[in-house]
């Protein structure tokens, strides 16, 4: 299947060089080999002994209307997260961004990189947008991916500010919002000037041939003015909803597994829904690791949970993370195989092409 797609966006987008995909690299393999071992450890310490009948007798408390509404709030965080892209892609549509959206995530979990890009840039070339637009956009809505990614600590300190007038751990705070903010402040810099997207492209490129030597800077800098070009009419002016999209959608994922936890019996007297909202967008960054962190997210969380519930809780909010990954990671795929059938018959409506491009207005964009 994966070869398939990879053909057809060569025909489609010549200008897609699958020379320049990722190669395995041994320092590559020796450093997941070392995060697979951080994971384990990680998990270990966290969860410490743990009493797997108990585990098993939670999750035999899930009925199915109770897994019918975590399906559905499933639904829902992937349409906030497919938002993004169908503001900045003019003309996309929800339906063809989460078509989109489902389709990549299922070829980043079961071909190699970049079979993701790749199925992306097919789909839009048979909606008839224009490859550089689809990948501004799909650039687009990674940076704020990122940036909201490390702003959610920021969030769940507000939350126990607003509500308890406690602060969470103000270094790990600061240190993840100093990141988004630097991700936001040299996109919006680039985005402003022509001059800027070169530079900030090329030192981006520099610092990549370090690893791969094949890398371009002068490619990159290129690419970092075509993006500038064809987004920043509409990054800004869709930011702001883009931002609280993507948090929305987050906090949608808590409530996911606030929902878990008593549905396998955590009650809320043992473990309040907001230390769970708190917890969880604390630990938000460490998504960035493979599988959403998995093992690694799990383990934290869990040892939140039993430092406000106690022990006894412990089982309890294993199976109830269980449930939450295994609706979370495997509901996707099953989508994306869904959504991925749906496009390759034919079934997703065509593009609404847009009656006028996005006007560029004079506080939008400076001149270079």
């Amino acid at each position: 299947m994966a070869d398939g797609v990879d053909d057809d966006v060569d025909d489609a987008n010549p200008e897609v060089d699958r020379s320049a995909a990722p190669r395995a690299h041994p320092a590559r393999r020796l450093g997941v080999l070392a995060l697979c071992v951080v994971v384990v450890w990680l998990a270990l310490r966290f969860v410490g002994d743990v009493d797997w009948s108990a585990v098993r007798s939670s999750l035999g408390k899930l009925s199915w209307p109770e897994l019918a509404a975590l399906v559905g709030l499933l639904l829902v965080r992937n349409g906030l997260n497919a938002l993004p892209l169908a503001l900045f892609i003019p003309g996309l549509g929800m339906l063809r961004a989460l078509v989109n959206d489902l389709t990549a995530h299922l070829l980043a979990v079961v071909a190699p990189p970049p079979s993701d890009i790749l199925v992306r840039l097919r789909m839009f070339a048979s909606w008839d947008v224009p490859a550089p637009v689809a990948l501004a956009g799909a650039v687009a809505n990674t940076i704020v991916f990122y940036t909201v990614r490390f702003a959610m600590p920021l969030v769940g300190a507000a939350l126990l500010v607003a509500t308890r007038w406690q602060t969470g751990p103000v270094a790990r705070v600061l240190l993840s919002t100093l990141v988004a903010g630097t991700i936001l402040a040299v996109a919006l810099a680039a985005v402003r000037r022509e001059s800027t997207a070169a530079r900030v492209g090329r030192t981006a490129g520099r610092a990549v041939r370090r690893v791969r030597s094949a890398t371009d800077p002068e490619q990159w800098s290129e690419s970092a003015v075509t993006f500038r070009t064809h987004v920043a009419a509409g990054f800004r002016s869709h930011l702001a909803v883009s931002v609280l999209g993507l948090v929305a959608m987050v906090l949608v994922d808590a409530t996911i597994v606030v929902l878990t936890l008593r549905f396998v019996g955590v009650g809320a007297g043992a473990v309040p829904a907001l230390d769970v909202y708190v917890a969880f967008c604390l630990v938000y960054p460490f998504t960035l690791f493979p599988l959403m962190g998995l093992g690694i997210v799990d383990g934290l969380l869990v040892a939140e949970m039993v430092a406000v519930g106690g022990d006894g809780v412990e089982a309890a909010a294993i199976a109830g993370l269980v449930v939450w990954r295994t609706v979370t990671l495997g509901g996707p795929i099953v989508l994306g195989a869904l959504t991925l059938a749906a496009w390759r018959l034919g079934l997703v409506p065509p593009r609404r092409t847009p009656t006028s491009a996005p006007g560029r207005h004079r506080d939008d964009v400076a001149p270079s």
